[in-house]
């Protein structure tokens, strides 16, 4: 899919974060882990995560603290319940990252207090979460801070629109993150004055049509939008509809799975200053064409190699999306045209390789596959046929 290109520098490679209090510019990197949300926020010496997409994108998150030489993150938000955007918070409790807070919004709806991902996480390392609330305001640096903008009040059908929605605003410009903020979130905000000008938005619910809606552009005005999605995962993403209300908003427009393994923006004198597709450095190319086959009914996924060279697929992780399932692969080395039979304890038919669950492909329900490498960047996808 084509992206709106503005002026904006355009640049390949991997990138290191700037030495402590050597400057005031703004950078956020977006990881493509597929749709899923995982960024970190770097400015002066300070460094924060925003999301952690799924279980299986936490190689990803690895890759990226390794990378940049991460010693600390000042503080972790959860924008909302769901696993695309908590997954990797208990590994990343379980790392030995430190972590100064834990941030949640003090509403959702759904989860039991004791069950919530942040409060889990906090208490693994024997801390608290804190809750956050409209109005609240972090500070960063210097010179910077966070605001919380909403959410307003509960929403009791769509925890989407239970989204922590900040604002960061700094000298050097300014991010709203949206979580998975939808339309109804949006228009709340929008009519209680909360939404302002920014620099950057990270856009909510992956740039499905009920984001960034026509008003929510026109009070918020930015000058670039990063949205984080694959649309071989959720097809409706980024929707067509969006990315047109987008263009006529003037905004440049970056979609995540365009990208190597992350994209990094960097902001400074109030603009967008440098766009840079970052492909990390020290580890091996991606395996190009493995293929995924889901036969629910028979609870199976054949993994394929339709590449003309062997491929090495030992440690490997695949995730079914519906069941919230991970597995580890065990050996799997396949040559050009060969294929890797995985099933459940009740599959039927011989596999190569057994997921100790009683079953894990949904039979009701659309459910998408996904194959991870070691460094968790996605592979291949492939849902079960079915359409929700």
């Amino acid at each position: 899919m084509k992206i709106i290109i503005a002026l904006l520098l355009l640049l390949t490679g991997l990138f290191s974060v700037p030495a402590k209090g050597d400057t005031n510019e703004v950078r956020l990197l977006c990881l493509n882990i597929g749709k899923a949300d995982c960024l970190l926020l770097f400015y002066q010496d300070t460094c924060w995560l925003i999301d952690t997409g799924y279980e299986a994108n936490y190689n990803a998150l690895k890759t990226a603290i390794e990378a940049y030489h991460i010693d600390h993150f000042d503080g972790v938000f959860l924008s909302h319940c769901h696993e695309d955007h908590y997954g990797g918070l208990m590994s990343l409790a379980r790392s030995s990252v430190p972590v100064n807070a834990w941030y949640a919004s003090e509403t959702w709806f759904d989860v039991k207090k004791g069950k919530h991902p942040a409060v889990l996480a906090a208490k693994e390392r024997g801390e608290d979460c804190t809750w956050l609330s409209d109005g609240d305001v972090i500070p960063v640096g210097t010179d910077a801070s966070f605001t919380v903008l909403g959410p307003l009040s509960v929403n009791m059908e769509n925890e989407n629109n239970n989204s922590l929605v900040l604002h960061f605003s700094s000298p050097a410009g300014s991010i709203l993150l949206c979580g998975d903020m939808k339309e109804d979130e949006e228009m709340e905000l929008l009519a209680d004055g909360r939404i302002r000008p920014c620099t950057l938005v990270k856009a909510g619910h992956h740039g499905d049509n009920h984001s960034l809606t026509k008003p929510f552009l026109a009070a918020s005005h930015p000058e670039a939008a990063v949205i984080s999605t694959s649309t071989a995962e959720e097809p409706d993403t980024p929707s067509p509809t969006t990315l047109k209300r987008l263009k006529a908003a003037g905004c440049a427009t970056y979609v995540t799975q365009d990208y190597h393994d992350a994209i990094l923006f960097t902001l400074s004198n109030g603009k967008v200053s440098q766009v840079q597709d970052v492909e990390w450095n020290g580890v091996p190319s991606r395996i190009d064409g493995i293929t995924l086959d889901i036969d629910c009914y028979l609870d199976t996924v054949t993994l394929r190699n339709t590449a003309d060279t062997s491929a090495d697929l030992n440690g490997y992780i695949l995730y079914s999306t519906k069941g919230d399932e991970t597995l580890l692969l065990e050996g799997p080395v396949l040559g050009s045209g060969e294929s890797w039979v995985i099933g459940s304890r009740h599959a039927l038919g011989p596999v190569d390789q057994t997921w100790d669950e009683k079953s894990v492909w949904s039979d009701k329900k659309r459910d998408v596959g996904i194959l991870y490498d070691p460094w968790g960047r996605p592979i291949a996808v492939a849902d079960n046929g079915i359409e929700d």
